[in-house]
């Protein structure tokens, strides 16, 4: 969607939003059915959905052999199936690992439900499948929203559930990339902290060891501390700044956000592996440039990161970050992508 008309619709539900007396519903919905109907149900009225066309409440759903148990609320999207499961809560309870499960084993039994949402009316906890086991979905959120505390960029981000813009596959890919770069970062952490025998291995073969024993096993695993890994960052960062030749120090954020621009466009069927190698970033005094063929003329996106504000520039236009973070600028990732096929095009 052109960033104009998500600015148009935030600008509607935002102030559908503000003129919804919210307290009123929330002191009123005193109990599972009430926090239905006065607040998951305004909600997503605001949202353009409307009962019997869109959405049903207590659903009949299939959730084991002989076991039929009814969902609080289902999206139908046209749809003869049901593509979006909501399991209501009390307001004000608290959503615990209990109430995600009871959600989450609806998905074994129901192959259309591509999305669940999670909510005690206040606050709304978006989830897609699981990468890893489809019959489950992700145990963490790729979006929440909160009616008790919300910015415009939270506005921004519901767009995507508006219903005339809604776009089932488009959610479900860029919440993949999200939960896809969370895992590269767990998964890092991971191998660096309290590392395997392997890649203890490959530190000493990198040492220029040939045959490692247990004693220098023992030394090599000792030595892989953030105290080591810290030095061995500020290694990198200098390689990659004079690789950069702009003679400026690059920041941890600053690499932060190639490595999420770099990932999410490489994830792209539409971009090759071998030109994921023209992809690279010059570091400016007062801007970050991530570029191709190594010019400045090929700028995909160019980011300013300082500690009042940080802004991503694409194609001309300017983005507001609330912090360099995958969730943050996998928003931004059509535009990202449009820029970069352009640019290795040129």
């Amino acid at each position: 969607m052109e960033k104009s008309k998500v600015i148009q619709v935030a600008k509607k539900i935002e102030k559908s939003l503000s003129s919804w007396d919210v307290k009123k519903a929330i002191k009123h919905s005193v109990d599972e059915a009430k926090t239905r109907d006065y607040l998951v149900e305004p909600f997503f009225k605001i949202l353009g959905y409307q009962e019997i066309d869109d959405y049903s409440h207590e659903y009949s759903l299939k959730h084991s052999k002989g076991v039929v148990k009814k969902v609080d609320m289902v999206i139908f999207l046209s749809k003869k199936e049901p593509v979006i499961l909501i399991e209501c809560k009390k307001a004000n309870g608290n959503l615990t690992n209990n109430h995600f499960n009871q959600l989450s084993a609806y998905y074994k039994f129901h192959k259309e439900s591509k999305l669940g949402i999670l909510t005690n009316g206040i606050k709304y906890y978006f989830y897609s499948r699981s990468l890893d086991n489809s019959d489950v979905l992700n145990h963490d959120p790729f979006m929440v929203f909160d009616l008790n505390n919300y910015n415009y960029y939270d506005v921004e981000n519901l767009v995507k559930f508006y219903r005339n813009n809604i776009k089932i596959k488009d959610i479900i890919e860029d919440a993949e990339e999200i939960y896809f770069l969370e895992k590269f970062e767990e998964g890092l952490f991971k191998t660096l902290y309290k590392p395997s025998e392997d890649f203890i291995k490959l530190v000493f073969n990198n040492m220029g060891g040939k045959r490692i024993s247990k004693r220098v096993s023992d030394r090599v695993f000792e030595l892989i501390n953030s105290i080591s890994m810290s030095e061995a960052v500020e290694k990198i960062r200098l390689a990659e700044s004079k690789e950069s030749q702009s003679g400026v120090f690059t920041s941890a954020e600053e690499l932060r956000a190639f490595n999420i621009v770099k990932t999410i466009i490489a994830m792209s069927s539409k971009v090759k592996d071998d030109q994921l190698d023209r992809i690279s970033y010059r570091d400016y005094k007062g801007f970050f440039s991530i570029i191709v063929d190594n010019s400045s003329r090929k700028s995909i996106c160019s980011f300013k990161l300082s500690s009042n504000k940080k802004t991503v520039g694409i194609s001309n236009e300017t983005f507001d970050l609330d912090s360099v973070s995958v969730k943050e600028i996998t928003n931004y990732k059509k535009q990202l992508i449009s820029s970069s096929i352009n640019m290795l095009s040129l």
